[in-house]
This record gives structure tokens, C-alpha cells and sequence, in this order.
């Protein structure tokens, strides 16, 4: 059959694969930092069928959430970059990866085998090399071969022929230019100018099958795609030092690479049930396409938890991601505390029992309950799977209630040795036989966001241990200090009584003595208010009414500093708040300090008609239930002091705590009020926040809890 016929027939059939323009312009626009929402929006928008799929995905039961979905800018926020760029590549390329039921000998899973690992190496060395667009080279080296497929589909009777009688690549190749008079890699090249990209991607494929020799003239494209089909195949060691001289890249970096990419279709390989050794597809190819589509969108889900930077975005992403994979109706999670006593209960933000599962916790001793053994044996367990005679913990009922499903699967969040809590997914037969079916990527989800947790903690008590170390270093610092100067001053004071003495009373002397002791005192003071940053008094902890303690506190502080002064300050008590046990004088040390800073703070700046905000609150979700044994675990209460003035610099507020860091002038002693503040703070066994933004205010919110004692120190 004639060249030219073969295109027309191709062409006129309904076996062409599409690739929309909007897929390119989706890749490249998820991969930019700049790309707004809105330019996302449009881009989706060409996209009839993209834009249905979106939807349909963000507006089904299993996202639930609280409000209708029926714009793509939601669809766009909710599911985020990776996903929705994850979405568009599976949705369309499923497309290219239909084969012919009529063609046995085609073996399905070593042809995606081999064109995901050449994608793969594509990418990773236009990565290597700084070349734009690293995505333009995985799209080329995924559907290098896509002709083969498109041969397959249009001519399934003379392709088995061929595949009968053929078993090595050059074979096969020879064996299309003698029946279609073309091969895979000149229809490969035509479709990519079909879909209208780069042509130089076209031309990658077109050249795929040179020489050495004619490749070494050629544009970076054509060398990368060229290296990374010789690389994907099995004698890929071999292969190497063959083509060292088309790249910049060392041999002993393209053994690292490949293996890499090895690794990385293993994985997926593995995740997907894929068997190399499999002569025949004995896979459905709805089967086949929607695993595929599942990795990809499990693969854009690791991605962005690589990026989260709170363990709340984590939780998000993780739900999302199998959501949309698994279709998990609900899902919580129960971590262990601290001290590993409990499991407090964390759900997504949009969850409608979001507020009830933040206030349960589970006590470790509690052995019954199948959420506890999922974290004590280090292994999944599935509700459903209890016998009748069973009776199920309180708690295990009342999750299952909350998650309005027949059952749950637990999950437990682990990586290595280490379990840091547990996943509850919210199930029925059908959703837990599914997450069966597909342990090896429910343990992926577990691992990695274990890992990514515990990355976060880390990360946290690295830079609180740092700021603790720091906090201590002045500390004993001062103390040194204080010591060794409290010694002379000791010595000169005496002296200057003993002078006193010595001279006659109306002695011109006396008076200048007079202020020689003042001085020594005021200095002597000084170095008390050192020591109230070093060693804060906290004298004992009694239950304090801390509503009435910062009412009376407030109204002396407005005469003496803020009317004066010409500040407008307001106070908002929370009348559901407790008293609390806690430490009186280290309350009011800390309210006087923080009113008395914001006070200064909007007298020396240029801001009209200062305000300051004096609140108390029960903080939300803070205490916990244990639902098993019918307790309650006392929360947590703020004490926020806010103003309206010029704001804290960022650079500042890295160290604001420590002390001689301050904004004001230079005056003696200054820079020492926060540190002594979060000293009592930390003695109190809270913590101290700072929000702030250049001219619009600072914000400072102290957490305390309820029940406190000083053998309660965190």
C-alpha cells in the first residue's frame, strides 16, 4: 500500500488519536509560578470534555463538599495545579493507548513499559541539560511510538502478519516499509504535526531510527529523544558508552540516570500489577486505562505534598487524592499527641463534621477499638471485616455514624518503624475491595505522607530547639552578668556609705554621694529587670478568673497610659471562657508589657486615631472528648493583645522574642520586654504568636491551657 494512501486512510478513519492543543497549553501553564487562575479558567474552558471532566470530578458525592460545585474556577482552587494538570494528561492520554482486542501477539504492558521509561529519561536529561520545557520532552518520548499503535488500530489483520512472523525491532520496522511503505516512527512524526506541536518534536521522532553518525549533526531534540529510546531498552548499559559522544552528559551520569527511570517505572509497574514476563495482555483495556489514570493523578498528589508546608495542607492533599482516586466518600485522621497517650482526631476544613472530630480523642490504652490497634499493630484493618459476634468499640460506632458509610478502613500513617498515627477512611464493600486490590499504592500514601509529617515536625522542633538553645545561651549569659556586676556595685555602695560617714554631714561631698547611690541603684534596678527575663518569678499556680484579672488590669492601665496618650482601646471577653490554672502575677506582667509595647508602638508612629484590642477566647476544638470513656480533656485559651499601628518589619520578627531585639530608639534596658514576656509565656507552659503586616498592625495571641501546673512544663 502506498505512502500517501496510508496517511489518507489513517486520516479519514475514526482511529486517529487527538491530542487538543488546550493538553500542551494546560502542561505548560500548571508548570509556570506565574499562571493565574484565571488564565487556567480559559484555557479549560476550550475544552468541552476536559471541562465536564472537572466538574464531574469536584461536583461528585465523594468530594463533599458543604456547597454546590458548578464553575470551573472552583474545580480550579479546590483540586489545585498538579492535579488538574495530572487530570488533563490521563484523560487524553488514554486515548493513545487503546489497542485492537484483535491482535494478541501485541504485547500492551512492555510497549507502555518501554515509552513511559523513555519519557521519563527525556525529561530527566533536558533537566540536565537547561533546555526549556523538560514536559515537551516526556510528551515526545511517551508517544515516540504512537504510529505503532495507530498501525495497530487501522490495519489489525496485516499488523498480526507482521507481528507473526517478526520479533526484533529492525524487523518489525523493515516489515512496515515493505507493507505500508511508512513506518511507526514517519507516522509518529505526522501526527505530532496533526496535533500542532513543536516541530521539533516531530522531527525527534522522525529520526528516531538513524545512525550514530547522522545523529551526531542534529538539534538537541532529536539527540535527547534519539539517546532516551536506546537507553529504554533492555540493553541499556551496553547501549551508553555507544552514544556518549550525541551529550555533554558523563557516561557514568547516563547509568544514574536510566537506572533512576528504572526505578521510577518499576514503581509504577508494580502499583499498576504490571507483569513484564506476561507474553499476552490479558488486562481489559478499561482496566488498564483507568490504573494509569489513577497513577497519574496518585503521582500529582505526591507532588504536592512534596510543596505542603503545614501538616493541615498535608491532610487536604492527601484526602483529595483518594478521593478522587479510590472515591472515599469521608475520612479523618487521629494522630498521637506528644506524650503518645492519646489520639486526637483532625479532618478536612470543609468537612461537615470538621468541628465533632476535632474535639474526639482516643486514649493508646483503649485496646478495642480498631482505630488504636491500626496504630498499636502497625497494620491495615478493615471494619467490615469483624465477625458478628464482635461487639465494636463506642468509638468505632460513632466514627463509623460521623462517616455516614457501612464501614471504615484504617490506614495506619507509618513509615520504617515509626507509626504517627492513623488514616480512617470511610467505606463499603466495593471501596474497601478496591483499596485491597491496591495495597502497594494505599502504602505509598501511608509512607509519603508520613515522611512529609514528619519532615514538617522536624523542621518545627529544629527551629524551636534553635530558638530555645538561643533563648537559654542568654539566659546563662545574663545571669553571669548580673552576678559578676552585682559583686562591685555590692562593694561601691559600701564604699559609699562608709565615705558618708566619714565625712561631715554638710560636707559638699554628701550630696554628690547622694547621687553616686542613686545611680548604683538605678543600675542595681536595672539588672532586676535583667534577672525578670533570665529567671521569671512565677510564684505558684492557683485557678484564676482571667476574664476579671484583665478587666481590672485594663481599666488601670487606661488611666495611666492609654487616655493620655490619646488611645482608643476596647476590651472583648469571652463569657463561655474558664478559669484557668495558671500563675496571677505572670498574667499581669505579660497584659502590662504587651499593652504598654503597642501603646509605645502607635505613639511614635505617624497613625491616626490609634486603637487598641484586648480579647479572651475559648480557643475552638481545643478540649477533647474520650469517647470511649465518657472524659473530657480541658482545652486551651487566648489572650490576644492587638493594635492598629505600624507593624513589625519580617526581618525583625524572626527574633523578636530574643532579647535587645526592639524597634524603639536605643534607650537603656530597651528590647528586653518581649523576651521577658515569652519567658513567662514558656514558664506558664504556653505559647506566644506574633502576626503582623507592615502598616496595618501587630497582633500579639498567648495560649494557655486550662489545667496547669509547673510540673506541666512542655
Amino acid at each position: 500500500m502506498a505512502k500517501k494512501n496510508i496517511f489518507e486512510t489513517i486520516k479519514q478513519s475514526n482511529n486517529l488519536p487527538q491530542l487538543p492543543q488546550v493538553m500542551v497549553k494546560l502542561i505548560k501553564a500548571c508548570n509556570s509560578d506565574q499562571t493565574k487562575i484565571e488564565e487556567l479558567i480559559q484555557i479549560i474552558s476550550i475544552d468541552p470534555g476536559l471541562t465536564s471532566k472537572l466538574i464531574q470530578i469536584i461536583g461528585s458525592p465523594y468530594i463533599n463538599l458543604p456547597k454546590e460545585v458548578n464553575s470551573i474556577k472552583t474545580a480550579v482552587v479546590y483540586l489545585g495545579m498538579d492535579t488538574i494538570r495530572n487530570i488533563a494528561i490521563s484523560t487524553s492520554a488514554m486515548h493513545f493507548f487503546k489497542i485492537a482486542k484483535s491482535v494478541p501477539e501485541f504485547n500492551i504492558n512492555k510497549f507502555w513499559y518501554h515509552s513511559y521509561k523513555c519519557g521519563v529519561i527525556a525529561r530527566t536529561m533536558a533537566e540536565e541539560e537547561n533546555l526549556a520545557n523538560p514536559d515537551e520532552f516526556f510528551l515526545a518520548g511517551l508517544l515516540h511510538d504512537i504510529g505503532r499503535l495507530v498501525l495497530l488500530e487501522n490495519f489489525p489483520d496485516e499488523y498480526q502478519e507482521i507481528l507473526k512472523t517478526n520479533s526484533t525491532e529492525n524487523q518489525i520496522l523493515a516489515a512496515e516499509l515493505e507493507e505500508f511503505d511508512t513506518d511507526t516512527a514517519q507516522i509518529s512524526a505526522w501526527i505530532f504535526k496533526q496535533w500542532d506541536l513543536n516541530p521539533l518534536l516531530a522531527d525527534s521522532v522522525l529520526f528516531i531510527n538513524e545512525s550514530i553518525e547522522q545523529i551526531e549533526s542534529a538539534l538537541s531534540h532529536v539527540k535527547i529523544i534519539f539517546i532516551s529510546n536506546l537507553l529504554a531498552r533492555q540493553d541499556t548499559v551496553e547501549k551508553a558508552s555507544d552514544i556518549i559522544s550525541l551529550t555533554d552528559i558523563s557516561e557514568s551520569r547516563l547509568t544514574e540516570l536510566v537506572k533512576s527511570a528504572e526505578e521510577e517505572v518499576q514503581t509504577m509497574a508494580k502499583s499498576l500489577g504490571i507483569n513484564m514476563d506476561d507474553t499476552l495482555d490479558t488486562r481489559s483495556e478499561e482496566q488498564l486505562s483507568s490504573q494509569i489514570k489513577d497513577l497519574s493523578l496518585f503521582y500529582g498528589t505526591l507532588q504536592n505534598l512534596l510543596h505542603a508546608k503545614e501538616i493541615d495542607s498535608i491532610f487536604n492533599i492527601t484526602q483529595n487524592g483518594f478521593k478522587i482516586i479510590f472515591n472515599i466518600p469521608r475520612m479523618f485522621y487521629f494522630m498521637l499527641d506528644e506524650k503518645k497517650k492519646f489520639l486526637t482526631g483532625f479532618s478536612h476544613k470543609y468537612d461537615k463534621a470538621h468541628n465533632i472530630i476535632k474535639n474526639i480523642a482516643l486514649p493508646v490504652t483503649r485496646g478495642t477499638s480498631l482505630i488504636v490497634k491500626c496504630v498499636k499493630e502497625q497494620k491495615v484493618l478493615n471494619s467490615l471485616n469483624k465477625k458478628r459476634d464482635q461487639k465494636p468499640a463506642i468509638s468505632d460506632t460513632q466514627i463509623i455514624r460521623l462517616l455516614e458509610t457501612k464501614g471504615f478502613y484504617c490506614i495506619p500513617i507509618s513509615s520504617s518503624d515509626t507509626t504517627i498515627g492513623v488514616m480512617v477512611l470511610g467505606v463499603d464493600k466495593t471501596i474497601a475491595k478496591a483499596l485491597e486490590d491496591n495495597q502497594e499504592l494505599v502504602k505509598l500514601f501511608s509512607k509519603q505522607t508520613s515522611v512529609c509529617i514528619q519532615n514538617i515536625r522536624y523542621y518545627n522542633d529544629y527551629a524551636s530547639n534553635i530558638h530555645e538553645k538561643k533563648m537559654q545561651a542568654y539566659s546563662t549569659m545574663t545571669d553571669k552578668i548580673i552576678h559578676e556586676i552585682n559583686n562591685p556595685i555590692a562593694i561601691i555602695k559600701n564604699y559609699i556609705e562608709t565615705l558618708g560617714l566619714k565625712l561631715p554631714d554638710k560636707h559638699p561631698a554628701q550630696e554628690e554621694l547622694v547621687v553616686i547611690n542613686e545611680e548604683m541603684s538605678r543600675v542595681a534596678g536595672l539588672l532586676s529587670r535583667l534577672r525578670s527575663f533570665s529567671s521569671p518569678t512565677i510564684e505558684g499556680f492557683e485557678f484564676v478568673d482571667i476574664n476579671t484579672l484583665c478587666k481590672s488590669i485594663f481599666e488601670i492601665l487606661q488611666k495611666s497610659i492609654l487616655l493620655p496618650r490619646q488611645i482608643e482601646a476596647s476590651i472583648n471577653l469571652d463569657p463561655e471562657i474558664p478559669k484557668i490554672k495558671t500563675d496571677q502575677n505572670g498574667i499581669k506582667q505579660i497584659f502590662i508589657n504587651l499593652v504598654k509595647n503597642a501603646a509605645e508602638a502607635l505613639s511614635s508612629s505617624s497613625v491616626q486615631d490609634g486603637k487598641i484590642t484586648i480579647s479572651t477566647r475559648f480557643v475552638s476544638n481545643s478540649a477533647k472528648i474520650l469517647i470511649d470513656e465518657k472524659k473530657r480533656i480541658p482545652g486551651n485559651i487566648e489572650l490576644e493583645i492587638a493594635d492598629n499601628g505600624p507593624g513589625i518589619d519580617e526581618k525583625l520578627k524572626k527574633t523578636l522574642f530574643e532579647p535587645y531585639t526592639t524597634t524603639k530608639d536605643k534607650t537603656s534596658n530597651s528590647g528586653l520586654g518581649l523576651s521577658i514576656v515569652h519567658s513567662i509565656v514558656k514558664e506558664l507552659n504556653g505559647k506566644i504568636a506574633c502576626e503582623t503586616k507592615p502598616g496595618t498592625g501587630t497582633s500579639f495571641i498567648i495560649t494557655l491551657p486550662v489545667n496547669s501546673s509547673k510540673k506541666n512544663i512542655r
